[in-house]
């Protein structure tokens, strides 16, 4: 053992706040530290959730973001209840994406970022059955179908109606107690569920995501 790491291991018990601090300014300044090569930091400074190099990211837990990168494909269409940096992030990854808002501000701020193809429809003022309807009125099925913003028991309890024969549905933030009910719902209609957990861009704690599937899905789950 190493002289350096000798003294680092009789003085670790007697300085233990020491070595936290270091240890946090290592993950504020290391070019190895996740923090920034992720692009949390940048998150936090910019106020949205993005990569290092500023390219959008969904408000979501890491572990789910990079489960997604790897198996959306750009022959699947995917349906969102909820705008923003994640409408940016998947119509990079897939062929087809509609999202339906019900903040005009917000609508137009994304509309204004989107590339062509994406379809955004503005819900305002909010209204729970249209804001349903926005998914049915599309009049086809969606390989992904997600929930990420308002009326998410109403939408757990609808959205399935409108998959594909292998889609998958993702809800966001799932480990919230008023949602529990209509995940029940939605496992028992056959679903399966994997659940995603961990840090999100820019935030302080574990966020859970969770995706409901069944055999043959789009995602190979």
């Amino acid at each position: 053992m190493s002289l350096g790491r000798q003294l680092r291991e009789v003085l670790r018990p007697v300085f233990p706040g020491f070595f936290v601090l270091a240890k946090g300014i290592g993950l504020l300044y290391s070019p190895r530290s996740f923090l920034r090569n992720s692009g949390y930091i940048r998150s936090v400074r910019t106020y949205r959730p993005c990569r290092a190099d500023g390219s959008p990211l969904p408000w979501m837990n890491y572990a789910v973001i990079a489960f997604l990168e790897q198996r959306l494909r750009r022959e699947m269409s995917l349906f969102e209840f909820g705008s923003g940096n994640s409408t940016l992030f998947f119509a990079g990854l897939v062929g087809k994406v509609v999202s339906v808002e019900s903040d005009p501000a917000w609508h137009e701020r994304v509309a204004r970022q989107v590339p062509p193809g994406v379809e955004l429809i503005l819900c305002h003022p909010f209204d729970e059955q249209r804001y349903l309807q926005a998914l049915a009125e599309q009049g086809t099925a969606f390989d992904v179908i997600v929930v990420d913003a308002k009326a998410r028991e109403a939408c757990l309890a609808e959205c399935w109606r409108w998959l594909s024969p292998g889609g998958v549905i993702l809800l966001d933030d799932s480990s919230r107690p008023r949602y529990q009910a209509a995940i029940e719902g939605v496992m028992a209609r056959g679903f399966r569920r994997i659940d995603f957990e961990g840090l999100k861009p820019g935030g302080i704690r574990a966020y859970r995501s969770t995706i409901f599937y069944r055999d043959g899905n789009v995602l190979t789950i």
